[in-house]
């Protein structure tokens, strides 16, 4: 009896314990157990979308809606892949994630990973019976799509996806093993709808290779505060607004206190420079920002309004498709050869040699030379025709008879 009282306590300890290893572990252990993990162990940058407990929790809400319409825009070569597949594929995804990695001739690389029930069969057929396939190819970059190992779906370089199903068939060599990235997700909760992390050392290093820039748009990438920032882990929660949390760590805790400030001082600037239209909509959006600091640590909590998500995803909504034109936007038609003509739009003025001289005496009564060159509105002041010579006898004044 005395043994059962004593086994009472270790195993309720026990119990409690293992909760506690699996939240230390967080979106890392995702990382270790998925395909996730396949991404290459370079990678400064990941962003993971939880498309099936989106679709599962939200699919009523209107911007969502308007999210997913989105796909319907087969353009490029990510509508090439659709059109192979089969529009079905989108209803299959149950997770969307990209990573960023440099790559040796200082460019910079990128993967996106489909993870859902594919069906790999068909898939293979789709890729020319093969479990890879370039659809674009330039002497820079070229994009292919590739069935990774496990069935998941892979696009970008082909030497990055090369890379990611050499990952995927042993295990441990990817991003699985990129401490930079697995120790922020620690803190990251695993029932978020979209997380990511960056470590921001080798971001700003491969931002300056690959652009040659000390800065970052005005931000000086080399400035102590940027510099002082190590990594940055996020996650969010999707719902009518979108709360999201930042978790930021800095080399020091007087660092990390510079940077809180820094970021309090923004809210405050936006606060200052909202226009009058936008005042009660950004304020809301200012007003869900909190920040705290805690020894190295730099936590921020947002929460977006649904109005203000509305009216971003209204504007990717209205942004045109791009179409092929036989001529550039705003170019004239060519000359023709049998009119001796050149077609104009209304308005413009046509180029002094546009008429042949031989074919410019001849005119009829009450034509003026000089009419077709302005619009029917105007006319020349009395003291300046407009040209040098004098009127030929006989015409009219462009207000009186000119078309």
């Amino acid at each position: 009896m005395r043994t059962m009282r004593a086994a009472v306590p270790a195993v309720l300890c026990l119990l409690a314990a293992v909760p506690a290893c699996g939240g230390r572990k967080g979106a890392a252990g995702m990382v270790r157990s998925s395909a996730l993990g396949t991404f290459p162990q370079d990678s400064v940058a990941l962003l993971v979308l939880e498309v099936r407990k989106i679709r599962a929790l939200h699919g009523d809400t209107p911007w969502l809606k308007d999210v997913a319409a989105l796909a319907d825009r087969q353009d490029g070569p990510f509508g090439d892949i659709i059109r192979r597949l089969g529009t079905d594929v989108l209803q299959q995804v149950d997770r969307l994630s990209l990573a960023i990695a440099p790559r040796p001739d200082r460019l910079v690389a990128y993967a996106v990973m489909a993870e859902g029930a594919f069906d790999g069969a068909k898939v293979r057929d789709a890729l020319g019976g093969s479990d890879l396939l370039t659809l674009v190819e330039t002497e820079q970059m070229d994009f292919s799509v590739a069935l990774m190992p496990d069935g998941s779906l892979a696009l970008g370089p082909k030497s990055v996806l090369d890379t990611m199903r050499a990952n995927g068939s042993s295990r441990g060599h990817g991003l699985d093993a990129n401490p930079a990235i697995l120790a922020p997700l620690e803190k990251v909760r695993p029932e978020a709808q979209f997380w990511g992390a960056l470590d921001c050392r080798s971001l700003q290093r491969l931002f300056k290779e690959a652009s040659a820039s000390p800065n970052f748009g005005r931000l000086p990438l080399d400035s102590a505060p940027v510099q002082s920032l190590m990594s940055i882990a996020f996650r969010g929660m999707v719902a009518d607004s979108v709360d999201l949390e930042l978790f930021g760590h800095a080399d020091a805790e007087t660092h990390a206190k510079t940077l809180a400030d820094a970021a309090r001082g923004l809210v405050a600037l936006g606060r200052v420079g909202a226009g009058r239209d936008q005042a009660k909509e950004w304020a809301d959006f200012l007003d869900g920002i909190h920040i705290d600091q805690s020894r190295a640590d730099v936590n921020l909590r947002a929460s977006i309004p649904a109005k203000t998500i509305e009216s971003f995803v209204a504007q990717m909504m209205s942004t045109p498709r791009p179409a092929a034109e036989a001529h550039p936007p705003g170019a004239a038609p060519e000359p023709s050869a049998e009119s001796g003509q050149t077609g104009r739009v209304p308005g413009k003025v046509p180029a002094p040699h546009a008429v042949p001289p031989s074919k410019a005496a001849p005119r009829e009564p009450g034509a003026s030379p000089r009419a077709p060159a302005r619009p029917a509105h105007s006319s020349p002041p009395a003291d300046n025709p407009g040209r040098p010579g004098p009127d030929p006898q006989g015409t009219q004044t462009p207000s009186a008879g000119a078309p």
